[in-house]
């Protein structure tokens, strides 16, 4: 069984989330995650959810607490000699009353090869789409370009991470919707655990304060 615990902290707010896995018949895998809303005023089902899931193939998640569930089939082929796999994304409520409206997205993306690929996600009834072009850079792939145009809402966003053999990561996005610029600083530990530092500015705004957020996730095998 594995188990992962992440401390966000924003501010002077902090927040916790918990997840357990154990693996079930042939490939399938439970997990159950919560965050503190579970526990905050004593042990309830807000904040918890189970997942059923055979890695590649199909995902089901279950909120008790509403009800709410969500379905995620993948699959991918050779198409041409290129890399296609797409994702089928449907959530909706169990509950009888007050349901909120089903939910249906699609994901592709075509890998043309270990340099380059594009992904183009659609959320049935939007009547756009967001693509996004991912390439990794020189020899060993360290620098990574990322521009994406969202149709729907006429806005492009732009992303450059590049990775160091230590395991650590910058990371620069910019949102021209919001005109939000963001810097992260990441570290992955060998011991089974990351660490995540960003910072985003509010370029609209100069007299905000920039906002700052720390992530931990540590790993362990129970």
């Amino acid at each position: 069984m594995k188990a992962t615990l992440k401390g966000r902290f924003e501010g002077d707010k902090a927040t916790a989330a918990t997840t357990l896995a154990v693996p079930a018949a042939g490939d399938l895998r439970l997990k159950a995650s919560a965050t503190e809303a579970a526990f905050s005023n004593g042990p309830s089902l807000r904040g918890l959810t189970l997942t059923l899931e055979k890695p590649g193939a199909f995902l089901i998640d279950l909120k008790p607490h509403n009800q709410d569930v969500r379905f995620q089939f993948m699959n991918s082929a050779q198409v041409l000699d290129k890399r296609v796999s797409l994702t089928y994304i449907h959530s909706t409520s169990l509950a009888p009353a007050a349901a909120p409206p089903s939910r249906t997205a699609l994901d592709c993306t075509v890998t043309f090869d270990p340099a380059n690929k594009v992904n183009v996600s659609h959320a049935l009834g939007s009547g756009g789409c967001r693509v996004k072009y991912t390439y990794a850079h020189g020899t060993d792939r360290l620098t990574t370009i990322e521009p994406l145009v969202d149709t729907n809402k006429n806005a492009w966003e732009f992303a450059v991470t590049r990775k160091f053999e230590a395991g650590d990561a910058v990371k620069g996005t910019y949102h021209a919707s919001t005109k939000l610029l963001g810097l992260e600083w990441s570290r992955d530990s060998k011991a089974g655990g990351s660490f995540k530092v960003a910072m985003s500015f509010d370029l609209s705004d100069q007299s905000k304060a920039p906002k700052l957020v720390a992530e931990s996730t540590w790993n362990y095998e129970i």
